[in-house]
């Protein structure tokens, strides 16, 4: 896994977190995670172009309001490399891949 992936995978599972206000620890020191700060740019890159109104996902993780309500559910699909999504078919064309 590369390490920007590595960083969005932590502050994914650590969604959950955030929203029950405990503060996670960085490699260094304890540093308090925050929706806006640290959730939103990811979910910008990463899930906002389905996750929207009007798109193919079933809810929005556009706003804080919209998002609290999943946040176990994030934490869970995403520890469990459920999402972000990744169809592929391994028999077709390139088959090995770094995880």
């Amino acid at each position: 896994m590369n390490s920007s992936m590595g960083r969005a995978m932590r502050a994914l599972t650590g969604v959950a977190v955030t929203f029950s206000g405990i503060a996670m620890a960085a490699d260094t020191a304890p540093q308090t995670v925050t929706f806006t700060k640290d959730i939103v740019p990811i979910f910008q890159e990463k899930c906002q172009d389905c996750h929207r109104k009007g798109s193919m996902a079933p809810m929005s993780l556009v706003t804080y309001e919209e998002t609290r309500p999943w946040a176990k559910s994030i934490r869970q699909r995403v520890a469990l490399k459920q999402m972000p999504p990744w169809h592929i078919d391994k028999t077709v064309g390139v088959t090995h891949f770094r995880q």
